[in-house]
């Protein structure tokens, strides 16, 4: 009777009417809400023309360690499309569980609230003073004066089956002038227990913890389906852990890429300044023409473009979940002052530091070859999103059990016990309280209430709805497992692909740099060399490199957009998704099984042993 039990009092603000909160609060609405208190700012950012690569301070990160830290500093699952400023309600938090297990209308506490016991009191005082023209309805007098006080006291409760008990005194003093009265004034005292069953429809349990008491056709808010709402906002929170996780990976080898890309456009550089130097001073002896230097001076500037670029980047789209593939196909775009900042934002360190990120770990090269028989049924088993959507088809199918209910006539059984005792006194000895007790009037009601509409058309039409619902629910399931086979295909298929060009461009990048130290070899020896199959050379040597680190990264997240496609990705990565805090450990970072970090679903922590 007493589960949950909990009470708030604030007379302050209800009969004192007590505004100061309400003021205060409304103080900083009319004010445009300002900051409560200034934010903490960031160092400036180091832009092209504030940093110099060469002597700046590196801090050397893996992808265990970054994944680590976002785990650490991740309130929100931050996600790079900017939804956290054109759709924050979007985002999942460390508070999105604890808001479906709070909901006031949707959660489990919610469903159960319908079960909780319900106390009532009235107290009603009353005073009549009236004249009849009719002795009869006077009482035998014409003047009638009457003081009546009535209190009544109940504690209801609600079972899961359905019945509805209720305990209940019924208390009434009466003092009045009619002439045939016993007492002048007396009290009256009942006790009543009272049980409403039903019998057909909003019966059983079955009923009851789907639907929940007082449900409507269509409207069900029961225990099962409240806990069925749970699991598909954990599963929600899941996936969208996992594109997190997917992100954070895409950011730092967006980095490692971009480190790589200016690796190859300065080795360019230096060997066009070489060339440039070369020819510069030939035209000043008088042994080459102005055109040559010319060229070369082109080609030296058209290099330290490049470079420039590939230090500062561009505010274009970089690798991202959902961009062509579910884990992101990658973008292929250098700069590394912008993927820096873009993976500081995601894994939470701050924006701009003294010091530059670099990944210290190293793609991946190997071979990797798939049993698409065991992989396919991986992804069918493990992908969240049919974890979802198999936990909506569970739900229609319990809404239709609700709904067959309502095919069935209103049958209710109520059965009423009474005591009753009436005396001039309420309490003590010959008194209204001690003629209850003596058991000497009792009363037994018994009734049987029968509702039904003509036809049943809600009920049928709920029914039919819900046959509709599942339908639906099947047939979106079926597609959504041919779209994970088709998408887990496709990058399967980017696999192999991607390692296949990783070698051919390896082979382009070894034969094109034998080409240019053949040329340059030349040159320095005081052969002839053409001029333009020089810078050709020293182009097609940046562009190769370039090329193959490219394939390289795009092997490395083809490999994993693999994991993602099979549902296996956290699990790769050793994150595992928790009701309760406990200890795991990333092995990339060297840590033990007691280490490993966990998230959790009501708050992200990474647990470390004492």
């Amino acid at each position: 009777m007493t589960i949950g039990c909990r009470s708030y009092r604030d007379t302050k603000s209800t009969i004192k009417n007590d505004t100061a909160c309400l003021d205060s609060l409304m103080c900083n609405v009319d004010a445009g809400t300002p900051a409560a208190e200034p934010m903490q700012t960031t160092a400036p950012p180091l832009t092209l023309k504030t940093s110099d690569l060469d002597t700046i301070a590196y801090r050397e990160m893996s992808l265990s360690e970054a994944i680590q830290l976002a785990m650490q500093n991740s309130q929100v699952l931050r996600d790079l499309g900017g939804t956290i400023l054109r759709a924050p309600v979007n985002l999942a938090t460390n508070e999105t569980r604890p808001l479906a297990e709070t909901d006031p209308q949707a959660s489990v506490e919610a469903a159960l609230s319908a079960f909780d016991a319900q106390f009532y009191a009235l107290g009603k005082w009353q005073n009549n003073d009236r004249q009849f023209n009719n002795r009869f309805f006077g009482g035998g007098a014409n003047a009638f004066k009457q003081d009546t006080h009535d209190y009544v006291f109940q504690l209801s409760k609600r079972t899961a089956t359905g019945a509805q008990l209720a305990i209940r005194s019924v208390t009434d003093y009466d003092a009045n002038n009619a002439t045939g009265n016993e007492f002048p004034s007396a009290w009256q005292t009942q006790l009543h227990a009272e049980a409403r069953q039903p019998l057909l429809q909003g019966g059983g349990l079955s009923f009851n913890r789907i639907a929940g008491p007082d449900a409507q056709p269509g409207v069900y808010n029961g225990i099962v389906i409240a806990k069925v709402n749970n699991d598909i906002t954990a599963a929600e929170f899941r996936k969208q852990t996992r594109d997190y996780v997917s992100n954070v990976i895409n950011a730092y080898w967006d980095l490692y890429f971009a480190y790589r890309d200016l690796d190859s456009k300065r080795d360019a550089l230096d060997r066009s300044r070489q060339t440039w130097q070369s020819y510069e001073a030939q035209k000043t002896s008088n042994r080459r023409t102005g055109a040559a230097e010319a060229l070369a001076r082109e080609q030296y500037f058209r290099f330290e473009s490049e470079v420039q670029d590939a230090v500062a980047g561009k505010l274009v789209q970089r690798t991202q979940v959902n961009n062509s593939t579910t884990g992101g196909t990658f973008a292929g775009v250098g700069g590394v002052l912008t993927a820096e900042r873009r993976l500081r934002l995601l894994i939470g360190l701050p924006i701009s530091e003294s010091m530059l990120l670099r990944p210290a770990d190293e793609p991946h090269d190997a071979p990797l070859i798939f049993d698409w028989e065991s992989i396919s049924v991986e992804a069918i088993q493990m992908r969240t999103e049919l974890h979802q959507q198999r936990l909506e088809l569970k739900r229609k199918e319990l809404e239709l059990l609700a709904a067959k209910n309502y095919l069935m006539p209103s049958l209710d059984l109520v059965t009423i016990y009474r005591l009753r005792g009436l005396d001039q006194s309420l309490a003590g000895d010959d008194s209204a309280f001690s003629e209850v007790g003596s058991l000497e009037y009792q009363e037994y009601e018994a009734n049987l209430e029968l509702r039904m509409p003509i036809g049943f058309r809600q009920a049928h039409a709920a029914v039919r709805h819900a046959k509709f619902e599942i339908a639906r629910a099947k047939a979106l399931l079926m597609e959504q497992e041919r779209q994970i086979l088709h998408d887990l295909a496709a990058v399967v298929a980017e696999c192999d692909r991607a390692h296949v060009q990783m070698e051919t461009n390896l082979n382009r990048f070894l034969a094109a740099s034998d080409a240019l130290n053949v040329l340059e070899a030349n040159r320095e020896a005081g052969l002839p060399v053409n001029l333009e199959q020089l810078l050709d050379a020293q182009r097609r040597t940046s562009e190769a490199q370039s090329r193959y680190y490219l394939s390289l990264v795009e092997y490395t997240i083809a490999a994993k957009n693999v994991q993602l496609e099979k549902g296996t990705l956290l699990d790769t990565v050793e994150l595992f998704v928790v009701d309760e805090f406990s200890s795991v450990s990333i092995n990339e970072s060297g840590m033990n099984h007691s280490e490993l970090p966990i998230v959790d679903q009501a708050e992200f922590t990474v647990e470390q042993p004492d």
